[in-house]
């Protein structure tokens, strides 16, 4: 039995404050992508007349959730990672913590 408190998800050699940073990284360049994609729609409609200008609408506020969505998402993970790498949190847990440890997952011989 595996009494590791480690985190399944977490790779070889990955810790668990450089996956905070990575998510955090992954869900800010989401919401980049989907203030892109709004602003592209928001352009079109000035041409749109219509079903054209419905349709446009429409999906401009499902764009606007996603924006929404990846930015609390975005917002909560910089947060953490900002927590998680200032130099006060760092030195209070320590950089042997677990949080900032490499994570080695074990490896177990299948013939013992």
């Amino acid at each position: 039995m595996n009494n590791s408190k480690n985190p399944k998800f977490l790779v070889d050699h990955q810790s668990v404050a450089s996956l905070v940073n990575q998510l955090h990284e992954y869900f800010k360049d989401t919401h980049s992508h989907y203030e892109v994609e709004r602003s592209q729609l928001i352009s079109q409609l000035d041409m749109a007349e219509g079903e054209r200008e419905e349709q446009l609408h429409r999906e401009i506020c499902k764009v606007e959730a996603e924006v929404s969505l990846f930015g609390v998402l975005s917002d909560a993970l910089s947060i953490a990672d900002r927590i998680l790498h200032t130099r006060s949190v760092m030195n209070e847990l320590g950089l042997d913590n677990p949080v900032y440890r490499m994570h080695c997952e074990e490896v177990t011989n299948s013939r013992n």
